[in-house]
């Protein structure tokens, strides 16, 4: 039996569990928060954390695909009553799939007409408040050029603060109008969400929509806000619900996507993490989440794609390449319009030291239309893979592009100022370097540009050495 899942519902987990148990501030601040008692044994073993990668699940922000299903013996009745059950109606679930696979084309004018019709076919359910909160959320991702993998790095000045940041006072201030809709549209879903599963605590469909309600605060509140403490919460809380879904339901394959990845997430903790978190009550099994995304993919079921997108996160994370590049140019056929998957693609491939192809996968880009609202992201990727090669001289010219594309977003033209700076110390050309940490320093602060700037300008940049096996 298949059912509707929301992909960026449940990929919320993948931000949630990225965002606070693979970076070592936020597995402290995790455990913290889900288990005060514990705040003594975190404090004991600070010291001897160290920096461990942070899985490449957040790839599932680029794809906000969704599959579909759902049981004709399931259907709602009518489409316009009072909603007794969560189900879907088959022409609420085709309005869902057109405006998902417009989201995955970046087409957010059209997914917004789509999901408008769904609140007004089931003005009680909460899908339509969901959805349309979730498209807030994704495109204020892409304008801000949140949507790309290396922002959430181990390294990544992503996490800059949150070791020392309390509940009261973490995160960043976000774009009023945006905040303001996204948290009217997720109210009104909350409402609808809490009376299905009050009218039925049984309903498999309403622990569901309950689950994917918290999963995507989880997933806004890290990702836009940077409030990991929140986001740990709502994501423990969607866990919850969909744990709830698959006791009712064990052949429900909506939840399982979205368990299997916390399954894999939480049991990827290094040992001593596993131990932390263990005694917080998160647990996981590794093998397990693999398995269960992987049975998704070899069904061919309507899931399918979804699970291939969690599947490229994590065999990035286990450095199976090879395997999650077959996987993105499975979806790359399938959807030829997205330059995101197209720029991920590019950047794998200078992972697998095939650094001409992906040479020529970005300049094609630079030169693609369609990639033209985010040509300053692809003149930044393009210089991130130069410099891994240890091209900086050629770096710092697409670092310095990407600053000066046409409407190039403010945050990311900083960080590019600064990156330029960096690799131009790396090339011994300290003159330029030094005017561009000053450039850095007269521009608003980003994550800890500032820090890192004033760095440079007291001595040159210097790159930390990857252990083995980061």
């Amino acid at each position: 039996m298949v059912r509707f899942w929301s992909y960026v519902e449940s990929t919320a987990f993948a931000v949630y569990y990225a965002a606070n148990f693979l970076s070592p501030a936020n597995v402290r601040n995790a455990v913290q928060t889900v288990n005060a008692g514990k705040n003594q044994i975190a404090h004991q073993l600070r010291s001897r954390w160290k920096n461990v990668p942070v899985a490449t699940a957040l790839l599932a922000l680029l794809i906000p695909v969704a599959g579909f299903a759902q049981s004709p013996s399931a259907e709602a009745s009518t489409a316009n009553a009072p909603v007794v059950s969560a189900a879907l109606t088959p022409e609420v679930m085709t309005l869902r799939r057109a405006g998902t696979e417009a989201i995955f084309n970046l087409e957010y004018t059209t997914a917004k007409a789509k999901f408008e019709e769904i609140k007004k076919l089931m003005p009680h359910h909460p899908l339509g408040d969901i959805n349309l909160a979730m498209l807030i959320w994704l495109e204020h991702l892409n304008k801000s050029r949140r949507l790309q993998t290396s922002l959430y790095g181990g390294d990544s000045s992503f996490y800059a603060g949150a070791e020392n940041a309390k509940e009261d006072n973490e995160g960043d201030q976000v774009d009023v109008t945006v905040d303001r809709a996204f948290r009217d549209r997720m109210a009104q879903a909350k409402t609808k969400a809490m009376a299905l599963v009050a009218r039925n605590k049984n309903d498999a469909d309403a622990q569901y929509f309950l689950g994917a309600y918290y999963g995507v605060m989880a997933g806004y509140e890290a990702s836009v806000a940077r409030k990991f403490f929140g986001a740990m919460r709502n994501g423990s809380r969607s866990v919850e619900a969909h744990e709830k879904v698959l006791k009712l339901k064990p052949d429900y394959y909506d939840a399982y996507l979205s368990v299997g990845m916390y399954d894999y997430i939480a049991g990827n903790l290094p040992f001593m993490y596993k131990v932390i978190a263990t005694l917080a009550g998160v647990r996981g099994n590794k093998q397990r989440g693999i398995e269960r995304l992987e049975k998704i993919v070899a069904s061919e079921s309507v899931t399918a794609d979804d699970a291939r997108v969690l599947l490229v996160a994590i065999y990035k994370n286990e450095k199976r390449f090879d395997d999650a590049l077959a996987l993105l140019k499975h979806l790359n056929n399938k959807y030829p319009a997205s330059y995101l998957l197209k720029l991920e693609t590019a950047t794998l491939l200078v992972t697998l030291k095939r650094q001409e192809e992906a040479y020529a996968a970005f300049e094609s880009l630079l030169s693609d239309s369609k990639a033209s609202p985010a040509i300053d992201l692809v003149h930044y990727q393009y210089a991130e893979a130069l410099a891994s090669a240890k091209e900086y001289k050629k770096a710092a010219e697409q670092f310095l592009a990407a600053s000066k594309a046409k409407d190039a977003e403010a945050n990311l033209a900083t960080l590019a100022l600064l990156r330029a700076a960096q690799v131009n110390d790396q090339a011994g050309q300290r003159t330029e370097a030094v005017a561009q940490y000053k450039a850095v320093l007269a521009r608003p602060n980003v994550y800890d540009s500032r820090v890192q700037a004033e760095k440079g300008l007291k001595q040159p940049f210097v790159p930390k050495e990857k252990k083995e096996g980061d």
